[in-house]
């Protein structure tokens, strides 16, 4: 269940941000969608996507007592220290296995 209250808070807040950050030249040619239909949905968004968020972080949590605990524990792991990786190296197909190997442990246990 989503709390509306909060979400039209952060609507409202997006809206007045907008309205002080762009001037209503920008907002009038279109440059900027100053709309607060607009900013309800970006409030919209951003709160399903960190219900989802937590959502996956508590069957996270639950598996790690499992027995995949420990393998989910140092994929987990692997993907924090692939944030540290030089510049010279690409870590976006090695996030990606990483990530689809948590996914695929997460989909098992349920």
């Amino acid at each position: 269940m989503f709390n509306r209250s909060e979400i039209m808070k952060d609507a409202w807040a997006r809206y007045r941000d907008i309205r002080v950050r762009y001037s209503a030249k920008q907002i009038e040619r279109g440059f900027v969608d100053g709309s607060f239909s607009a900013c309800l949905v970006i409030a919209w968004r951003v709160a399903k996507k960190q219900a989802a968020a937590k959502a996956r972080q508590a069957r996270i949590d639950a598996m790690l007592t499992t027995a995949n605990g420990e393998r989910l524990h140092g994929l987990l792991n692997a993907l924090e220290s692939s944030n540290y990786l030089s510049f010279r190296f690409s870590q976006g197909d090695e996030r990606a296995r990483i990530e689809q190997a948590i996914n695929q442990l997460i989909g098992e246990a349920a």
